[in-house]
């Protein structure tokens, strides 16, 4: 029983199970947004799209974990953000079965897909839609293309965990795409690009050593750091206009809105002061950064829950 729960605890992590927060309420604010519309559909839909999502960002965590297998051995850097999840590093489970796993996640993803299709949504913009994520996470980290060692890891994460499932979540139900979701999706990309890229530098020095060329690698953290406040004012400016663009929130909507901005200002200050340098406050930098991410998509589906019960269908 021991032994069951101690690999039980290994999956877990493996999983990165809170981090599939970052793809799970993108895509519901999608579905949000569609209802909001008058878009509806099967509750079946709504858990099989889930799945699918669920298993892509799976299919890359573990392909993650195997690929970067080398530079997490040598990082002596890393914090609960970064580093990959240390279960094979630590061999909890042996390495093959995160590749195992993460081959798995493949082909119930691409199962997912086509059932979607042919029950659900019978036009290839289904099939391309989950065929982008599938594709874009697959390759992030294997090869030919490994986007995560050459500079593209971290704008295609933003496509991937922005836009991308806001519009699927939406085009399931609505059968077309709304410039609304792109709107919506700008501050949830932004965002998360700056998560992934605040999480590169505790890893600087062993991805440079095996050869990892991310955007910290190949331009320092200096510059990063200047890249990361430019978004970082970006991403308070669109999620400030998000949140009055469609009408006045009320109160208590308007009141949680603060909080991704204090966020942004804390790690604004933190950044300019050069913080970054010091481990402890750069695990809080990564961990109030992906907070950002993960407040802003909540109020912003909160807003379109509250545009709904007004009657508002168009933005």
């Amino acid at each position: 029983m021991e032994k069951f729960s101690s690999y039980l605890v290994a999956w877990w992590k493996l999983s990165r199970v809170p981090f599939l927060t970052v793809g799970i309420f993108p895509l519901v604010l999608g579905f949000v947004v569609a209802w909001r519309w008058g878009y509806q559909g099967p509750f079946e839909l709504y858990v099989l799209s889930t799945m699918a999502v669920i298993l892509i960002m799976w299919m890359t965590y573990y392909l993650g974990d195997w690929n970067d297998l080398e530079g997490d051995r040598i990082n002596e850097a890393f914090n609960q953000f970064s580093g990959g999840s240390r279960v094979l590093v630590n061999k909890v489970i042996p390495a093959w079965f995160s590749l195992f796993l993460g081959y798995g996640c493949l082909a119930g993803a691409i199962l997912i897909g086509v059932y979607i299709y042919f029950r659900y949504q019978k036009d290839l913009r289904t099939l391309l839609l989950g065929g982008l994520g599938i594709f874009f996470g697959f390759f992030y980290s294997s090869r030919p293309f490994r986007w995560s060692y050459h500079g593209l890891g971290e704008i295609l994460i933003g496509f991937c965990y922005g836009w991308l499932p806001v519009a699927t979540g939406f085009f399931l139900f609505a059968g077309f795409f709304s410039p609304q979701i792109f709107l919506l999706s700008i501050p949830i990309g932004l965002s998360i690009f700056n998560v992934i890229l605040i999480n590169e530098f505790p890893d600087e020095e062993a991805d440079r050593a095996i050869g990892k060329r991310n955007l910290v690698v190949r331009f320092g953290k200096e510059r990063m750091g200047d890249l990361y406040i430019g978004l970082s004012m970006l991403i308070g400016f669109s999620f400030i206009k998000m949140i009055w663009g469609f009408g006045h929130p009320p109160f208590w909507l308007l009141a949680l809105s603060a909080i991704p901005p204090f966020l942004l200002l804390w790690n604004l200050i933190q950044m300019w002061q050069g913080n970054y340098r010091h481990a402890k406050k750069l695990e809080l930098l990564c961990r109030n950064t992906l907070l950002i991410n993960l407040t802003m998509t909540v109020l912003l589906t909160l807003q379109q829950i509250v545009l709904s019960s007004h009657g508002g269908k168009t933005g």
